[in-house]
């Protein structure tokens, strides 16, 4: 593969590539459509793996809707992870016994079930319903030659489900005994490809190999080989009622055509590289070279590198009478063409030359791209591992040029940092915190996280609250950038409405200074449809807030009213002053009354005179009628001496 390119495959209706590539230091899977991207069914998915994870392999395998399949994600630390393009995410995570590295996974239509094989020459069946292992075989107590297993397929053979084992050499492998019933001579390298063609025959390639082998399963030979110009990468098959096309794709990204492979070769035919007569009667095995060629190639004017001349193809896939491939432009971005390889009568072959097929470069600019070619506009240059840039270094020419009499003593060193080492924390930690609240920084990391879809990188810069550092980051934000963002936070939004209020900041900074751009956008009811709906299904439950706030302030304010009364009136009390009251309580005179003594009228008139109230006009008076008091001595007997006088006359 190309590039930053791992490995890439169609599935098998030819709608959807997966690709899997190194996306700065992590590797990415991305989901393309192949069809038209304004339909309902298309994607165009991008998740990126952890950083400990590192993919060998994928392998679409079906899943219970028939639009779009599932992902086989093989890793170098034993697991496989089953990925939904769909939903953009890991549905399952399928553990192997060995944390050794997964070469190859493959889904049987005859067993129905997942296998898997290692570096290690592990065999794990999977229950692609439960996602558990079903059963687990190590090659190497079978055949001792097998050090480890790089592709894996299944066949009938003889009415009964059987592995094919590619190793070197590939064995046939009968599932229910568990012995290996055939080995046919293989490749020199490791195998990289084993395809089944029918109930009878399969092909093989191996890796830094230009020879491709044709079996039979009821022989043990090679029945033919067909030879490439250079190491094939991967291939295809493809045929159409009795013709048949073998197409393959070599070293330096070229199709390689092969005319109806699956026919006996006439006799008169030569082969490619002369043999002896000896030679060619130990083998009996008949060799092809191939019919033509495909190469894609800038315009000669746009020719400005090797790879202008030769891009690269990534994948194919045959459907029909149709050769479907992909190629990547500006290292990210993935565009389609096909190719007829018969005529409408199916009679004659229509790549039986040399063909320069010459691709323009396209014009990648965000105004013109949203999601179309495969990636998230966020930036007006795509990021590619190609156009790495040194901005800052040293001339190594002139380090030695330096004088070392120039350069300061230990001891300056000590004394100029003892000077400064009480002003640079400050001043360093002030810069830092400019810097931090001017958003420089914050707005690339917004920008990269956009443009690669890295969701954790996302979320660190959401984790921001200061509203100046947000302001400042959306006022440097590209405009066309903010309604991608703006989609991106509606999503989250929908997923999670209770981060409503981390969210409302950026929100409210996009509307108000990008919103003039936007609102002058075309299309714009489709961009933000989401956010709408969102926005608007917050808003309908404001007037029910609205009046249950009201509800709450009346309380409030009634709660804070009885409060006031209450303090008021203990103020109040606080503030009267004792009196002493008019009324004197004389114990004897009660006394009196209760034993018969003093009589209730004669009380009520000793009530009355201490009951009067005295003026200034009878002062005089009362002077008087105290000195007349003061001459007459009435002696009033005590409640004691009644009783006693009582007891007596009793």
């Amino acid at each position: 593969m190309s590039g930053p390119v791992i490995c890439s495959k169609f599935d098998a209706s030819g709608s959807f590539l997966a690709t899997a590539l190194v996306a700065l230091d992590a590797h990415q899977v991305k989901v393309q459509s192949t069809t038209n991207q304004s339909s309902s069914s298309s994607l165009n998915t991008s998740f990126t793996l952890e950083k400990s994870n590192k993919l060998t392999n994928l392998t679409w395998i079906p899943s219970g809707n028939n639009n779009v399949e599932l992902l086989a994600l093989c890793l170098t630390r034993g697991t496989v992870l089953i990925y939904s393009p769909q939903t953009n995410e890991i549905i399952s995570e399928l553990n192997a016994s060995a944390n050794v590295s997964i070469l190859d996974f493959h889904y049987s239509e005859i067993t129905q079930s997942g296998w898997s094989c290692d570096i290690d020459g592990n065999i794990n069946e999977w229950d692609m319903n439960t996602f558990e292992m079903k059963n687990s075989l190590k090659i190497k107590d079978i055949v001792d030659s097998i050090d480890s297993i790089n592709r894996i397929s299944t066949v009938f053979y003889q009415r009964q489900p059987c592995l094919l084992i590619g190793s070197n050499s590939i064995y046939l492998f009968n599932i229910k005994t568990k012995e290996v019933v055939k080995t046919f001579p293989g490749h020199i390298q490791p195998i990289n490809t084993i395809t089944p063609i029918n109930d009878n025959s399969f092909m093989t390639s191996a890796k830094g190999d230009r020879f491709i082998n044709l079996y039979q399963l009821d022989k043990i030979t090679t029945k033919a080989v067909f030879v490439a110009s250079s190491s094939v990468e991967s291939l295809s098959i493809g045929i159409q009622d009795d013709k048949s096309v073998l197409v393959v794709i070599n070293e330096e990204g070229n199709l390689e055509i092969f005319n109806n492979p699956l026919s006996e070769q006439p006799k008169s035919s030569q082969p490619s590289t002369p043999m002896s007569k000896k030679k060619r009667k130990q083998i009996g095995v008949s060799s092809r070279s191939s019919n033509g060629s495909i190469k894609l190639s800038r315009p000669e004017k746009e020719i400005k590198n090797p790879h202008d001349a030769n891009l690269y193809i990534n994948a194919i896939s045959t459907l029909g009478d149709a050769i479907l491939f992909t190629w990547l432009e500006n290292s990210t971005v993935p565009f389609f063409d096909s190719l007829k390889w018969i005529d409408e009568t199916g009679n004659q072959f229509l790549l039986d030359s040399t063909k320069i097929i010459t691709k323009s470069k396209p014009d990648l600019r965000v105004t013109q791209h949203t999601t179309i070619n495969g990636h998230d506009v966020a930036a007006p240059k795509l990021y590619s591992e190609g156009h790495t840039i040194i901005s800052d270094g040293s001339n190594i020419r002139h380090i030695d040029e330096e004088d070392e009499d120039q350069e300061e003593s230990l001891a300056e060193k000590l004394d100029r940092l003892s000077v400064d080492t009480s002003k640079t924390p400050v001043k360093s930690r002030r810069k830092k915190l400019e810097e931090a609240r001017s958003g420089v920084s914050l707005s690339i990391i917004l920008t990269q996280s956009l443009q690669n879809n890295d969701t954790s990188l996302l979320e660190t810069v959401l984790q921001n609250r200061d509203t100046v550092t947000i302001q400042n980051t959306i006022n440097r934000l590209d405009p066309y950038t903010a309604v991608l963002f703006l989609d991106k936070l509606s999503d989250k939004l929908q997923r999670q409405p209770t981060r409503f209020e981390t969210f409302a900041f950026w929100l409210k900074w996009i509307l108000v200074i990008h919103g003039p751009v936007i609102a002058s956008l075309p299309n714009l009811n489709v961009k933000l449809a989401t956010l709408y709906s969102v926005l608007n299904k917050k808003a309908e439950s404001l007037p029910r807030l609205l009046e249950l706030q009201g509800r709450l302030n009346l309380t409030n304010d009634n709660t804070t009213l009885k409060n006031e009364i209450y303090d008021q009136e203990l103020v109040e009390e606080d503030e009267e002053v004792y009196e002493p009251s008019d009324v004197e309580y004389i114990e004897e005179l009660d006394d009196a009354q209760y034993i018969g003594v003093i009589s209730e009228d004669e009380d009520e008139i000793m009530d009355g005179v201490d009951d009067y109230e005295e003026s200034e006009d009878d002062e005089d008076v009362e002077d008087e009628d105290e000195d007349d008091d003061d001459d007459e001595d009435v002696d009033i007997p005590s409640a004691a001496d009644l009783q006693s006088d009582d007891e007596e006359e009793e």
